[in-house]
């Protein structure tokens, strides 16, 4: 690094060497594009599409319930049973708002023994959200 003596003027100037800034900016934007996508929380399903689907970032705020096709159950990341799902959202929620996705292979049935599950046994899940993926814009309404 150097810096630049005024020349015939006299004095220091001040220029502001911004490589060294631009560095550090790349650097974290690489790092918070390798890291949104991480913090999507639960299990990975494949959600069914809606028209109506409000898009709402999940920042870790709520508690996933996941269904899967195969009738797998997951508290967040966590599998289990129909025995068990009682206690480990007991263990996880701590005020959070549930969000139950269910897989586009999983039977309505599946899923509603879920939902029927948790609204008997846990006082105060009036409303749950359940997740889905929006169509997107020109996108074909029939097919997958």
């Amino acid at each position: 690094m150097g810096a630049k003596v005024g020349g015939k003027k006299g004095g220091a100037m001040a220029d502001i060497n911004v490589t060294p800034l631009v560095d550090v900016v790349l650097v974290l934007l690489i790092i918070f594009m390798v890291v949104t996508p991480m913090l999507s929380s639960g299990v990975d399903v494949k959600l069914p599409k809606a028209k109506t689907a409000e898009e709402e970032k999940d920042m870790g705020q709520n508690l996933v319930i996941g269904v899967k096709g195969d009738g797998s159950i997951y508290v967040d990341k966590t599998k289990v049973t129909k025995e068990t799902l009682i206690a480990e959202i007991g263990n996880q929620r701590q005020n959070r708002s549930l969000v139950l996705k269910g897989d586009k292979a999983a039977t309505y049935k599946q899923v509603r023994e879920v939902i029927d599950l948790i609204h008997e046994n846990i006082a105060g899940t009036d409303t749950m959200m359940l997740a889905t993926e929006k169509i997107k814009d020109g996108a074909a309404e029939g097919g997958n």
